[in-house]
């Protein structure tokens, strides 16, 4: 069994038989949240609690058919109460509107700023004392990693502050959709899906060139808009790979286990790396190809494990129509060796843009044989136990 040790929105995998395999949730909206969220409350109910309006939620959770999925994207209450509207409409430059989604650090709302007269997205951490320091950081991190990105396909923030205990940045609002409610629906067409990753995989590699990982990329944080573009959100677990801090040596792992890569998944900071984010970028078309995500288990811990000791399921098997070069190209961005995936985001990229003009890969495809050697090499134990 592959050991490893993991942290992730409250669950804990650790070397020990005591392990939980209970995932950690809100317990007013029963969102996973992280280990040493304050209150044992999310993000959203943390700021509605701030505001002693409990009564009145606006939050409310959607079914959850991916166990990995972190982020939600919700429906916004139009029946708030006047006492609510009238609290947000007062957050210092901005009239908060409708809260537009949540996620692991914060609630984004729809918000205008007054000085410029200009609708945007809002994002808001923390409340009072409840904003704990590790949640400062990630949160001053997320900011100040996305506001140096100047790309068509990554969300620009506009401004980063502080007011009465809570942080927040304004962004472009994306008017759209969220790319996860489009891949759960049924399989993305072929070329559709390689046009996408195509263009967010230019975008990382943009990324990576400034020295930023986004670590966490998944279809819950990418936009859609309303001509179809992909706009890539959320940097909250972006890491500057030029600047080490306190945060960066911590075991924790802060991405959504079902499109992370094993390295993230087995703690190891020092093995994160741009081929980190070709893995998500893989896992991503995976789910976009076959409507599944590479790996989902019943608990975060089980699908951990799924992801550390087995091989996906081959692409043309959950979708026939994926010719053998797609499923090349995708398997070769969820190897386990990152030095056996895409040496690049660009490299990723171009060999879809290969595929989608009908010319040569340069992937070479993974036959049984290979694939099976991999596993004894996990696994040798149970390899040994079969053969005798």
């Amino acid at each position: 069994m592959t050991e490893f040790r993991a942290v992730h929105d409250g669950e804990r995998a650790r070397d020990s038989p005591e392990m939980s395999s209970v995932p950690r949730v809100c317990r007013k909206c029963r969102a996973e949240i992280f280990a040493d969220a304050p209150e044992g409350l999310c993000t959203a109910c943390l700021f509605e609690t701030g505001l002693d309006l409990f009564a009145d939620a606006s939050v409310a959770p959607q079914k959850r058919d991916d166990p990995g999925r972190e982020d939600c994207v919700v429906a916004p209450d139009r029946k708030r109460s006047a006492r609510r509207a009238k609290i947000f409409a007062d957050f210092g430059d901005y009239e908060l509107l409708e809260v537009i989604g949540r996620g692991g650090q914060g609630v984004v709302y729809r918000a205008r700023q007054k000085s410029l007269n200009r609708t945007v997205a809002l994002k808001v951490i923390g409340l009072g004392h409840w904003a704990t320091e590790a949640h400062l950081k990630r949160f001053r991190r997320e900011a100040e990693a996305a506001a140096r990105l100047d790309h068509p396909c990554i969300v620009p923030i506009h401004e980063v502050g502080e007011r009465e205990g809570s942080c927040y940045f304004s962004m472009n609002l994306v008017e759209g959709s969220q790319l996860d409610d489009v891949a759960k629906r049924e399989p993305m067409p072929l070329r559709r899906a390689a046009e996408l990753i195509a263009k967010l995989a230019r975008a990382v590699h943009y990324a990576h060139e400034h020295g930023i990982l986004h670590r966490d990329i998944k279809p819950g944080n990418v936009l859609l808009d309303r001509n179809g573009e992909p706009h890539l959100t959320d940097f909250g677990l972006a890491r500057l790979v030029e600047t080490e801090s306190t945060v960066t040596h911590t075991m924790e792992v802060l991405g959504t286990p079902s499109y992370m890569a094993p390295e993230q998944a087995q703690g190891d900071n020092a093995a994160v790396s741009n081929a980190t984010d070709v893995y998500g970028l893989g896992a991503v078309l995976y789910q976009l190809l076959t409507g599944h995500p590479p790996f989902a288990g019943g608990t975060t811990y089980e699908t951990i494990k799924l992801l550390l000791d087995t091989e996906p399921r081959l692409p043309r098997v959950l979708n026939p129509k994926i010719d053998r070069d797609l499923s090349t190209i995708c398997l070769k961005c969820l190897e386990k060796d990152p030095k056996r995936r895409y040496s690049s985001a660009l490299a990723l990229a171009e060999d879809l843009e290969r595929w989608l003009k009908h010319e040569p890969i340069l992937a070479r495809h993974t036959g049984i044989i290979t694939r099976g050697k991999k596993w004894v090499r996990r696994n040798p134990t149970s390899a040994l136990l079969a053969a005798s």
